[in-house]
């Protein structure tokens, strides 16, 4: 179990693969093994460096309050500490902001960029439905077993859920064997709320190659042509069907995608 001490932190991490480094940047109480999907099929391609946020999975959750700074200052730190000065940013949900804020205050270390199913705050958020934040935040007198269950029908598109019952029945026993920290996860999730690089978008001058299911209920595409717009140069790729964590559902289409924007000739 890889371990490294990282401003003050014990992070959890692994390398995998080989070719031109790529960082995974997982999103709201998410561990490192959330993307072994996606992670199969790119390891023939870049050297992953994968990893637990700051209060999630096996790194340290120290009882503070967290920021999207913070977070990309521990990103950076661990890229430092494996040898990894400049890579290629992929980061979805929590882990897209947290990829922006990279992308911003540290524009050295950053090749191409992808932001998956994220947004960028402030002024330019379009919300979940209102039966989204509902089926979310509505939780008192539930078992971990129907929060579970709920929380699929957030993250995961209908068609996939249906196609997929083992899947699924598989995330809900992982979820209820090991759920989310109380406090921690507290703290991420308030991160992500206060997050807000709207105004600071245009300072992104890295390739940029922004993706999103069709039908993410969590974070609508809406939010990916505030990005696109606030980009230069910057893309849209929406998967058709695909919900909020269309790189589990899909991942053979995802890495393909992913594949030609970081190793392709965009400029």
């Amino acid at each position: 179990m890889p371990i490294c001490s990282v401003n003050g932190l014990r992070m959890h991490y692994r390398l995998v693969g080989t070719g031109p480094p790529l960082v995974l940047i997982m999103g709201l109480s998410g561990d490192l093994t959330w993307w072994e999907p996606l992670a199969r099929e790119l390891a023939g391609a870049f050297q992953l460096l994968l990893f637990d946020n700051r209060g999630a999975g096996l790194t340290d959750k120290p009882d503070e309050k967290y920021s999207m700074s913070m977070l990309a200052s521990d990103t950076v730190g661990l890229m430092d500490a494996v040898g990894i000065p400049r890579a290629h940013i992929f980061g979805v949900s929590m882990g897209g902001m947290i990829a922006q804020e990279i992308a911003i205050r540290y524009p050295d270390g950053v090749d191409r960029l992808v932001l998956g199913c994220t947004h960028a705050g402030g002024k330019g958020f379009t919300m979940p439905s209102a039966d989204t934040v509902q089926a979310m935040t509505l939780t008192r007198g539930k078992s971990v077993e129907e929060i579970a269950r709920q929380n699929m029908t957030i993250l995961f598109g209908p068609k996939f859920r249906e196609e997929n019952p083992k899947f699924i029945e598989a995330m809900i026993a992982r979820f209820v064997e090991n759920p989310p920290a109380g406090k921690p996860f507290t703290q991420q999730f308030w991160a992500a709320i206060a997050h807000n690089c709207h105004d600071r978008l245009g300072e992104i001058r890295r390739p940029t190659l922004i993706l999103t299911g069709d039908a993410d209920v969590l974070i609508p595409p809406e939010n990916s042509e505030t990005l696109r717009l606030g980009i230069a140069g910057s893309r849209v790729v929406r998967l058709p069907g695909a919900g909020h964590v269309f790189f589990m559902e899909d991942p053979k289409e995802t890495a393909r995608i992913l594949r030609e924007h970081l190793l392709g000739n965009e400029s």
